[in-house]
Formats: C-alpha cells, sequence, structure tokens
C-alpha cells in the first residue's frame, strides 16, 4: 500500500480508470499542435465532472488544440494545475497491448500519464468540499516542439490570459531513472534554458585532388568544432552548469568534390541568464575562426524556453503534500538536469513548481526519457493524480491561515 491517506486511497480506487486513460493516450499519440482527437477524449472527460466548466479550442485557450479545466468553490485564489499532452517522433519498440498504432509516433516522455493523472486530479478536487478557492486544469499542447513562430504551447495560452488570475501553478513529470518511492524536488533552477543554434561556413570548394587550390569549409569546420566544445569545458565556470552540443552537420555530395559551405545546428543549455549570455558570446567568438582561415559564416541563435525555476513556496507546498500523504518516500533535492520543459515560461509568470515523481521499472535499462523502449509503472498514476490534487488542497490551507494570521 502507497498510502493510507484518504486523498491516495480515493486515487487508488481510480486506478482501473487511470491505467484506461493513459493506455488510450499512448495508443493514440499526437504530435505538437495535432493533438485533435487527445483534446477532445479530454474535454469528454472533463464533461463528466461535476461543477467543472468545459473551455476548449484557440479561442478560449489560445491553441487549437487546447483544454481547460475551471473548478470554482468560493471565492478564494485561483490555483492551476498543468499537464502536457503532445508526443514524440519516435518509433515505439515497446510490444504491449497499448503499444503505439501510429508509425513514427509516441508517448516517449510521459505525457500520457501527465494526462491521465490531471484527469484524476481533477476528479479528486471536484469531490472536495474542503477549499475555497479555484482550481485550473491546464491540458496543455505542444510542450515538446516549437512551431514556425519558434513557440511551444505555453507561450499561446499564456499569451491568452489563462494565467491572469492564477496565484499559483504546479505541474508533475514521470521520471523513469527513479523507482517508485523516490521523488525529485529541487528549489530554484531546476531545468536549463534551452537555445538553439544553426550556422553556416563559406568557403569557395573545388576538387578533391586539389585542395589547394580552393577553400575548404570541411577543414575549417574541423577547428570551429575544436572551439566550440572549448566553451563549456575551458571558458565557462564548472559552477554554472552548461553545455553546447552540435547536433547535425550538412555538407557535400560527392567523393571527389569539396564543397563549398557546410550547414551546422545545436542546442545550447544553461541555468542563469548570465551564463546563457556568455555561451552565446563565446560561441560568436568560436566561429569567428572561420574568418581568420579565409572563409565567411553566418551564426544565428535563437532564444527558447526559459530555465525552469521552482519557486520555493510552491516547493514547500509540494513538500507538505509528500509528508503528509507520502510520508515513507525519498526527496532527492537535486536539479533535473540540462533538459528542457516549457513549463518554465508559466513559471516566469507565476510562482511555481514541477516534481519529477519516480516511475521506473527494476530493469530500466534502454526505457528513459525520449527513447523507443520508453515506459512506466502504472502504479504511480494514483500518486501523481493525489499528489496534484492534495497539492491544491495544501495552497487554500496556507492560504486560509495566512488570512487568519494578518486579520483578515
Amino acid at each position: 500500500m502507497q498510502s493510507e491517506h484518504y486523498l491516495y486511497q480515493k486515487a487508488a480506487a481510480m486506478q482501473t480508470e487511470l491505467s484506461s486513460w493513459r493506455q488510450h493516450l499512448h495508443k493514440y499519440p499526437e504530435r505538437s499542435f495535432q493533438e485533435e482527437n487527445t483534446a477532445a477524449f479530454v474535454e469528454k472527460e472533463l464533461r463528466r465532472i461535476s461543477g467543472m466548466e468545459v473551455f476548449s479550442g484557440e479561442k478560449d485557450t489560445g491553441l487549437n488544440t487546447g483544454v481547460i479545466g475551471i473548478l470554482k468553490k468560493g471565492n478564494g485564489p485561483a490555483a492551476a494545475l498543468r499537464a502536457d499532452m503532445d508526443a514524440l517522433p519516435i518509433q515505439e519498440d515497446n510490444d504491449t497491448s497499448y503499444r503505439s498504432v501510429h508509425n513514427g509516433v509516441m508517448h516517449a516522455c510521459g505525457h500520457d500519464a501527465h494526462t491521465a493523472m490531471l484527469l484524476g486530479a481533477a476528479r479528486l478536487l471536484a469531490e472536495e468540499s474542503s477549499f475555497e478557492g479555484t482550481v485550473k486544469f491546464i491540458f496543455q499542447p505542444a510542450e515538446e516542439m516549437t512551431d514556425r513562430n519558434g513557440k511551444s504551447g505555453a507561450p499561446y495560452m499564456i499569451q491568452h490570459g489563462i494565467l491572469q488570475d492564477v496565484s499559483v501553478a504546479f505541474a508533475l513529470h514521470m521520471d523513469p531513472e527513479y523507482l517508485p518511492g523516490t521523488v525529485r524536488l529541487h528549489e530554484g533552477p531546476s531545468m536549463a534554458n534551452v537555445d538553439t543554434f544553426q550556422a553556416e561556413i563559406l568557403g569557395t570548394g573545388g576538387h578533391g585532388a586539389y585542395p589547394h587550390l580552393g577553400t575548404d569549409p570541411l577543414w575549417i569546420l574541423s577547428f570551429v568544432i575544436q572551439a566550440v566544445q572549448g566553451i563549456t569545458s575551458r571558458k565557462t565556470s564548472p559552477l554554472s552548469p552548461s553545455v553546447i552540443s552540435i547536433g547535425e552537420v550538412k555538407a557535400g555530395s560527392s567523393t571527389n568534390v569539396i564543397p563549398d559551405q557546410v550547414r551546422i545546428q545545436g542546442t545550447i543549455r544553461s541555468y542563469d541568464q548570465q551564463t546563457r549570455l556568455h555561451l552565446e558570446q563565446e560561441l560568436e567568438q568560436a566561429f569567428s575562426i572561420v574568418e581568420a582561415m579565409g572563409g565567411t559564416y553566418h551564426l544565428q541563435v535563437d532564444k527558447g524556453e526559459p530555465a525552469l525555476q521552482n519557486d520555493k513556496m510552491a516547493v514547500h507546498l509540494f513538500d507538505q503534500t509528500l509528508q503528509t500523504i507520502f510520508p515513507d518516500y525519498s526527496i532527492l533535492r537535486k536539479p533535473y538536469g540540462l533538459g528542457g520543459e516549457d513549463f518554465g515560461y508559466m513559471a516566469e509568470k507565476v510562482p511555481a513548481a514541477m516534481l519529477f515523481l519516480g516511475a521506473g521499472f527494476e530493469n530500466s535499462q534502454q526505457r528513459g526519457l525520449h527513447m523507443s523502449r520508453f515506459d512506466l509503472e502504472e502504479e504511480m498514476l494514483p500518486v501523481g493524480a493525489s499528489l496534484l490534487a492534495g497539492t491544491a488542497l495544501q495552497y487554500f490551507q496556507h492560504n486560509e491561515k495566512n488570512k487568519e494570521g494578518s486579520g483578515m
């Protein structure tokens, strides 16, 4: 038994339904900005919940596939609970009854579970009469990818105003790296700024037999790569988590022709704004080698999602909920890594926190995030649902105590 607390017991009684929701979503995954059937499924389930106002579509959420449920009880403040809904362009390699039926598309990051758990939390909170306030259940499309404007899902929903009356926001992420019974909960910068760069190195090209008669951009690239890889290992403080990785190099189409250009793309990760700016400046310096070697270059850096800054108060509320419902759980108080999470946009606007919930298997090799064999222990679905619901309740209790303390 995970817990004797009533919220978990009610969530555990929903295990079959939670698993059914998750497996349905896993079987029929949809990529970023294409979550039409997923959104329809979520909307249908929300409308079954008594007292739930449901909004969907671009007019009401800022995105065509966005869905929001609003549960209002009394005149208290508003808390937001958020789940992402999109899948990844990955071919699934699992042999399960709920394996993806769509070739090349898979829920390899747990968003199917996040959506199921938030539906479960909505059901739990609808049955609660012990709080005064409003809960917004935000089912967000497009966490994984950006569109032609360089935006993922969160900025569109924020621009639409979904957080205008919200005082705090919570989310959780399934974590295949740790077994059930362990969570990661960290205050401050916990996931990375995610920027990308695209560059071209231009030479003259030429005949492969006579390289001395031209300018070889591939030869120049070899020096640029060394300079780029030295930025984080030799020109950035080891106390500032950061990485620059080149993920794509394209050049040439023949064995005996030196190309006249090389195209390069990569990612830049950091935790703070000072390091973010430093890495961009050093990247420009690294590419300046090109001109010293007789070539020219074009470099573009695109700013992506901000680092996830977990708010102190929001982390405390998650912490209190864990101590209340799952007092035997181990809490690892360390950052979650240099991965990105567009919940960081919401955390820029309101106090917010995301928790990582251990849901891995004993034999978890090759089952990590964004891997073709990713899967998770479904016994954690009621744990996540009760944590989300419990943390919202914890916030309303916290607010009531503050009101009493101030004599209001």
